[in-house]
């Protein structure tokens, strides 16, 4: 099968949309207005929940697709793009970050703080900016 661009390209677009809308919310209010209102943290680790999902479903796409391998697990389709040169090596600890805090999100392994959820709302947007870059040049 081939790789699916339309599908890439709706997860990456969503993903924008959603960094793009925290980084708009950030910008108007400020942290102790966000900690303070527990539906603004909610909906902000939705939105990075979700965006993670969409990043993960692109390396899961491109594994199969590209590499024809079925990754076990989230963190195995990060590496195989990265053994496969869409995305730096060196940028695997902090993907496999990322998926630690989606599963903690969605699992409940542990409870993820609200100024957990601001702090990664508020500097690690851009890890975000540097996947979706990496994956864009891989597509051209």
């Amino acid at each position: 099968m081939a790789i699916d661009r339309l599908r890439i390209s709706s997860k990456i677009a969503f993903i924008r949309e959603q960094t793009t809308s925290i980084t708009a919310l950030i910008a108007k209010n400020s942290k102790e207005s966000i900690l303070s209102d527990p539906w603004l943290i909610k909906g902000i680790k939705y939105a990075l929940q979700t965006s993670i999902e969409a990043m993960i479903d692109i390396a899961y796409h491109l594994s199969a697709q590209k590499f024809n391998h079925a990754p076990a697990e989230a963190r195995d389709a990060i590496r195989v793009l990265a053994d496969g040169g869409i995305i730096s090596h060196k940028d695997l600890v902090v993907y496999g970050a990322m998926i630690g805090f989606r599963n903690r999100v969605v699992h409940g392994y542990q409870e993820v703080s609200a100024d957990r959820v601001y702090e990664f709302a508020r500097n690690e947007l851009g890890d975000f900016d540097k996947y979706l870059r990496q994956v864009s040049v891989f597509l051209k």
